[in-house]
C-alpha cells in the first residue's frame, strides 16, 4: 500500500517524499480513504507514535479550499509542545499547497502577540483548549467556516480536566463540521462525548497495540534491589555518559527530585513538568535539543508533543500504568528507523508487569544485570552554615521547603536550624551533603549568591 494508492495528490506526495515518508502506517491506511471519501465523523483509537498526524492531516489538507481565507480547520491538544508539533508537522505537509496557514496557539505565551498573528485569517489553527476558549470568549477565533474539528489525544485532554473546555467549543461548531476524535483509551468519559457530540452512527477505527510497536526497540528490564533504585538509575548512566535519553517519572515532585539527585551525582539533566512556566520549559527544551544536556526527566503529560531526534534510550524510573502508556513513552526513541532501547526498573514483586506488557504486546523483554557498588558507610551529621537568614524574609518552616525544593532534601534531614539576619546554621545527614551543595552553593536567592560552608 502506498500513499498514492490511498488518493493523495502530488502536492502531498512530494512533501512525503522529500521528507522521506514513504510507507503508510496502519493508522494512515484506515482514516485516510475514509476521510477522503465519506462524510462521516470519526473515533480513532491508536497510541502516540503511530502517525495520527498524517492520518487526519493529509487528507484535511487535500479537502480544504487554500483560496478561502477563513478558519476550515480546528485541531485542539492537550499541551503546547503537541501544538508546536501538529502544527509544525501541517506546515511541512502542505508545504507545496499554495497559501496554506497554520497557527499554533497555547497557554504560557501573551495572548497579545497570538492575537495580532490571528488577525490574518488562518485556514488552520492548532490550540490548547484554555487558550482557545480564552480567545473565542475574545471573539478572535471565528469558527462560523469551520468544516473539520479534531480532538487528538482526547483521554488525556479530558484527565487533565480540560472537558469543559472541549465541550465548549464542541457546542460551538455549527451542524455539518466533521468531527474526529483520536485517543489512546477508551474511558467511559470519551464514550459519552462521542455519542453526544459526534452522534450515534460515528465510526470507529481501533489499533491493536501489539499492531503499532515500533520493533527497533529493544525492550530491557533492569532487576533493582529494594531501597536502591536511583543506585541503579545512576550505575547504568555513568556507564552510558555519551548516550541521550528520557526518563519518566509518575509525578512532577518524582522528577523534580530525580534532577536534584542526579545534579548530586554530577550528572547534567534537565525535568519537564507540568507546573513549569513556558520560559522555564522552552530553556529545558532548547539545552537538550541543543545537546547541552543529555537527560530529559519528565512526567507523561508534559512529554506529549516531545519529538527529538536520535535518543538512545527511554527509561521507565516508574513503571508505565498500561500497555498504551508503555508504547507511548517508548516511541520516543527508535524513530526514523533507528534502533533504540527501552528500560524498565522493577523490584522482584513487580517483575509480573513485565510479563503482561510482553503478553499483550507481544514483545520479549531482556534482563541487564548491572553490578551496583552500595555505599554502605555510615552517615554522620555534618552542622552548615548558609549565608541566608531573616533578612531574605525566611521562617524556620520556609527556611526547610527552600532546601527541600531546591536541594531534594528530605525534611528528616535537616536538623537544628537557627536562623540570623544574615545567615543560618543548620544540622544535616552527611549523604545529603554533596547533593545539597551540587544544587544551591553558588546559586542565587533573592539575587544574591549562596555560599554554604561546614562549621
Amino acid at each position: 500500500m502506498t500513499f498514492s494508492q490511498l488518493g493523495l495528490n502530488s502536492f502531498l506526495l512530494q512533501s512525503l517524499t522529500e521528507n522521506n515518508i514513504v510507507s503508510p502506517t496502519e493508522i494512515q491506511q484506515k482514516v485516510l480513504p475514509f476521510v477522503l471519501s465519506t462524510r462521516k465523523n470519526l473515533v480513532a483509537v491508536s497510541q502516540t507514535g503511530t502517525g495520527k498526524t498524517a492520518a487526519f492531516g493529509l487528507p484535511i489538507l487535500q479537502l480544504i479550499d487554500p483560496k478561502l481565507m477563513q478558519t476550515q480547520v480546528l485541531v485542539i491538544v492537550p499541551t503546547r509542545e503537541l501544538a508546536q508539533q501538529v502544527a509544525k508537522d501541517l506546515f511541512v505537509f502542505s508545504r507545496y499547497i499554495v497559501r496554506i496557514h497554520t497557527e499554533a496557539v497555547f497557554g504560557g505565551k501573551q495572548i497579545e502577540e497570538q492575537i495580532k498573528k490571528l488577525e490574518t485569517p488562518k485556514h488552520i489553527i492548532v490550540a490548547t483548549p484554555g487558550r482557545l476558549v480564552d480567545l473565542m470568549n475574545r471573539k478572535i477565533v471565528d469558527l462560523s467556516h469551520l468544516k473539520f474539528l479534531v480532538l487528538d489525544e482526547a483521554d488525556e485532554m479530558l484527565r487533565m480536566g480540560f472537558k469543559a473546555d472541549v465541550e465548549r467549543v464542541l457546542r460551538a461548531c455549527k451542524p455539518g463540521v466533521r468531527k474526529f476524535l483520536f485517543t489512546s483509551t477508551m474511558p467511559d468519559e470519551i464514550k459519552q462525548v462521542a455519542r453526544q457530540y459526534l452522534g450515534e452512527g460515528v465510526d470507529e477505527i481501533h489499533i491493536k497495540p501489539q499492531e503499532f510497536v515500533n520493533r527497533n526497540i529493544e525492550h530491557l528490564y533492569i532487576p533493582y534491589a529494594y531501597g536502591y533504585k536511583f543506585e541503579f538509575l545512576k550505575t547504568y548512566l555513568l556507564q552510558h555518559p555519551d548516550e541521550r535519553g528520557i526518563i519518566f517519572c509518575r509525578t512532577q515532585a518524582a522528577a523534580k527530585l530525580l534532577r536534584q539527585q542526579l545534579i548530586g551525582c554530577d550528572i547534567s539533566a534537565g525535568s519537564l513538568y507540568g507546573d513549569l512556566n513556558q520560559f522555564e520549559r522552552d530553556k529545558v527544551m532548547a539545552a537538550f535539543k541543543g545537546k547541552r544536556i543529555s537527560l530529559l526527566i519528565a512526567t507523561d503529560i508534559a512529554a506529549r508533543g516531545i519529538d527529538v531526534a536520535d535518543l538512545n534510550f527511554v527509561i521507565h524510573y516508574h513503571l508505565a500504568e498500561n500497555e498504551a502508556q508503555y508504547i507511548n513513552r517508548s516511541g520516543r526513541t527508535a524513530r526514523a528507523g533507528k534502533k533504540g532501547l527501552s528500560i524498565s526498573l522493577v523490584q522482584d514483586d513487580e517483575l509480573f508487569h513485565i510479563k503482561e506488557i510482553e503478553d499483550i504486546l507481544r514483545i520479549k523483554f531482556s534482563e541487564e544485570k548491572l553490578k551496583v557498588v552500595i555505599d554502605k558507610t555510615p552517615s554522620h551529621d555534618v552542622e552548615l552554615k548558609i549565608n541566608i537568614g531573616t533578612r531574605h524574609e525566611l521562617n524556620i518552616a520556609s527556611f526547610k521547603e527552600f532546601l527541600l525544593e531546591f536541594a531534594g532534601l528530605k525534611e528528616d534531614a535537616i536538623r537544628d536550624v537557627k536562623l540570623f539576619r544574615a545567615e543560618t546554621t543548620f544540622v544535616m545527614d552527611s549523604r545529603y551533603e554533596n547533593q545539597l551543595m551540587k544544587n544551591i552553593d553558588n546559586g542565587k536567592f533573592f539575587h544574591q549568591r549562596i555560599l554554604i560552608e561546614k562549621i
